[in-house]
């Protein structure tokens, strides 16, 4: 099972999204620790968060992706309606239809391996707890970097840390630069990481920490509470689980 910033992880999404699917339950736990509180997902919900993502992108409310969800409403009568309403939405909801039937998608990875995070000094921005501000974070970053004449030295980045901790967990974008004296950086080394390349593209990364976790839990490699997403210029990503 995964704590609730795990899930948020490996599902793309923000907790403030998944706080809210719980409270219309849509999307429950599969239990809760009465001691301190925290909820917990397992694997399968997984599928299911993708189907209210897709849902979702689709302009549907959550009330009518419960009916669907309960089968108490018509998967193809709600969206049928969604196709009239815009021509954007029209190329993504026939695409939804001819998707009814989910395949498994192969994950485009390399092998996993162990490797370091390598030193870099990084302007970052804390401020996008929700996986939902990546992209404005990064652009963010982007913009100071040109402003204040700084050399980016590598691909922007995230870091998931305290993941086991439903209260501290945190999201921090940054944004590798070279020769940066200001205060307001930070240095950024892991010795030995879990590591794996993909290049399935960014909204599919969660196959990724799919596949390393069933690697963790085969080997019984110990990790830290920290996970890092690097996401190249040529779509490709790669993935870091800190070890112990």
């Amino acid at each position: 099972m995964y704590t609730r910033g795990q899930f948020a992880m490996m599902g793309n999404i923000g907790r403030k999204a998944l706080r809210l699917y719980h409270e219309e339950g849509l999307l429950v736990p599969v239990y809760t620790n009465e001691e301190n509180g925290y909820h917990y997902y397992d694997e399968k919900q997984l599928v299911i968060l993708e189907k209210i993502k897709q849902f979702r992108k689709l302009g549907l409310s959550l009330f009518e992706i419960k009916q669907i969800l309960e089968g108490k409403a018509e998967e193809t009568e709600i969206v049928q309606s969604k196709i009239s309403e815009t021509d954007q939405l029209l190329k993504e909801l026939k695409e939804h239809q001819s998707e009814k039937n989910p395949r498994q998608t192969e994950v485009s990875a390399g092998e996993i391996d162990i490797r370091p995070f390598e030193r870099c000094i990084c302007i970052f921005i804390c401020e996008n707890v929700e996986r939902e501000n990546l992209g404005r974070s990064v652009g963010k970053l982007y913009e100071r970097a040109a402003r204040e004449e700084l050399q980016i030295a590598g691909s922007h980045f995230a870091v998931f840390s305290d993941l086991d901790d439903e209260e501290r967990f945190s999201m921090r974008t940054c944004l590798p630069v070279l020769n940066y004296t200001g205060t307001d950086a930070i240095e950024i080394y892991e010795e030995k990481c879990l590591h794996m390349h993909f290049t399935g593209g960014f909204s599919k990364i969660r196959q990724v920490h799919q596949c390393l976790r069933r690697h963790v839990k085969e080997t019984g490699i110990e990790l830290a509470e920290r996970v890092y997403e690097v996401y190249n210029q040529d779509m490709s990503a790669d993935v870091y689980y800190v070890m112990r």
